[in-house]
């Protein structure tokens, strides 16, 4: 991501990578080799676009990035941990992500299985370990904790994958689409949002619009996957070009222009959202306007 946005969010993706593998186990800790595929996993090239919207949205409420940066990084975890499981013989069998040979390519199924659930564990000890040293009057540590479940539960991204699983082609129209992947992708995108402003110990008002930012957000971001997998090459958006080829898209039901056209009103419902909170939430829009126009 630190190539693809250019100032202060950039910088923002910095320290989340600089911060990642400090996170972890040392690599030649026991179980080696789950250590060495929890970093494979965390490390390897990414957009980081999760954890810097926690970062962005507590420090457009005015908390230092350094005192949450940590919380981020548990947001980034999650996913990764959700990309592992998500890449499986079981699921989507793919062998390429983010440019490298998959986790269970790499390292073997049980062994990504179980680096997955390490990184999932760690992530709500860094949720613990944050909350402690935030000064929240509004919000508990539980209440970061319990969004962030939420998100990964039967309501947010395993029951979008789920359904995924289970949907046939002809079973698939537009609703039942926007469901999956605001649940699969879209639920994770608010979470990270929603911490960065409990971490700040924002108004529940503001909350609530930084909320509808970042699920609007979100599924722009999942339908921008879908054309880049017909439009981008495999060396550009880091897996195989045309992966979904046997999958209901966004591109399939509404092609690639009218894709793009609900990812322009998508976003635009996004920075709407914004108004109330003036030019403090800038860094948000230039998010939103990143998502409209990547090109991996």
């Amino acid at each position: 991501m630190a190539h693809d946005i250019s100032g202060h969010l950039a910088g923002l993706a910095r320290q989340v990578e600089l911060r990642l593998p400090q996170l972890l186990p040392d690599l030649d800790q026991r179980p080696e080799s789950v250590h060495r595929a929890m970093h494979y996993a965390l490390t390897s090239p990414g957009k980081r676009l999760r954890p810097v919207l926690t970062l962005a949205v507590a420090e457009m409420f005015g908390t230092q990035v350094r005192s949450v940066v940590d919380l981020a990084c548990s947001v980034e975890m999650v996913h990764a941990c959700s990309l592992i499981l998500d890449d499986l013989p079981s699921m989507d069998n793919a062998r390429l992500r983010r440019g490298r040979a998959t986790v269970h390519i790499e390292f073997g199924e049980g062994v990504a299985i179980l680096a997955s659930f390490a990184l999932f564990n760690r992530a709500f000890e860094l949720v613990a370990e944050s909350g402690h040293r935030l000064a929240l009057s509004r919000y508990t540590t539980e209440d970061i904790s319990h969004h962030l479940a939420t998100s990964i539960g039967t309501g947010g991204l395993i029951g979008g994958q789920a359904l995924d699983l289970e949907s046939r082609q002809e079973d698939l129209d537009l609703e039942r689409l926007e469901y999956i992947h605001s649940h699969k992708t879209g639920a994770l995108f608010i979470a990270a949002g929603e911490m960065g402003a409990m971490a700040a110990d924002a108004r529940r008002r503001d909350l609530d619009l930084v909320s509808r930012f970042a699920k609007n957000l979100g599924l722009a971001f999942q339908i921008t996957d879908d054309v880049l997998d017909v439009t981008g090459t495999t060396e550009e958006i880091g897996k195989e070009a045309g992966s979904d080829g046997d999958k209901v898209t966004f591109v399939k039901l509404l092609g690639v222009e009218g894709s793009q056209l609900l990812v322009k009103e998508l976003l635009q419902f996004a920075v709407d959202s914004l108004a109330p909170l003036g030019r403090r939430a800038d860094p948000l829009r230039e998010l939103a306007a990143f998502v409209e126009h990547r090109s991996r």
